[in-house]
């Protein structure tokens, strides 16, 4: 209990009250959010501190578990299945924990089967001034480009951003970030298409 009290004390400030209000699981639509007195138990039984390190399991549906990171920086809910756990295999349900909150708890539609598991992400397109923009497509792709770089890489453009991404997964999270649908491509047979559906144009 002690282990979960203190990854508990670095997830999202939001999810720290909630969890001190609650005395029970709560259930919304099939999605099980769990209270304080069930954590250990859960994290324990699936070896989230093994296959997820520095996540924290906070509810569940069916297969599929909901997770925060545990790094003092709030940040997404994330879901991914119990049978296969591994960071890259993480999707985004919320931004944050007190939007999912607000939710309900509601859990984003499945996405239409219509791109590849994975493919080569690039960006493009962004204006040569939009650092700020690059900014957001570094934290949002998960990558660590150097800050003293990201003039260079804006110049660049087309560039190679992420090797075998998991596209349903990003485009999830481009759910969030509109201000960057534009600029994120994944390769096919015949260049470049947009990852989020309706994006002006493909390369």
């Amino acid at each position: 209990m002690e282990l979960v009290e203190h990854v508990i004390s670095r997830t999202d400030a939001a999810y720290q009250r909630w969890l001190a209000s609650v005395t029970d699981d709560v259930v919304a639509g099939g999605v099980v959010v769990y209270c304080l007195e069930s954590l250990p138990e859960r994290n324990t039984t699936y070896e989230i501190g093994e296959w997820l390190t520095g996540y924290l399991m906070i509810g569940q549906e069916g297969d599929r578990g909901f997770f925060l990171k545990c790094d003092d920086d709030g940040g997404p809910v994330f879901r991914g299945d119990l049978g296969g756990l591994g960071e890259v295999d993480l999707d985004v349900v919320a931004p944050e924990f007190e939007v999912w909150l607000r939710s309900g708890f509601a859990l984003p539609a499945d996405p239409e089967p219509d791109l590849p598991p994975t493919a080569d992400v690039y960006v493009a397109g962004i204006p040569v001034d939009g650092v700020q923009l690059l900014v957001r497509a570094r934290k949002l792709l998960g990558v660590d480009w150097r800050f003293g770089d990201l003039r260079g890489l804006l110049a660049a453009q087309p560039f190679l951003a992420v090797r075998s991404a998991h596209l349903y997964a990003l485009r999830r999270a481009l759910e969030y970030a509109p201000e960057l649908r534009p600029y994120v491509f994944y390769t096919t047979d015949h260049g470049l298409e947009a990852v989020w559906p309706g994006s002006p144009e493909d390369r």
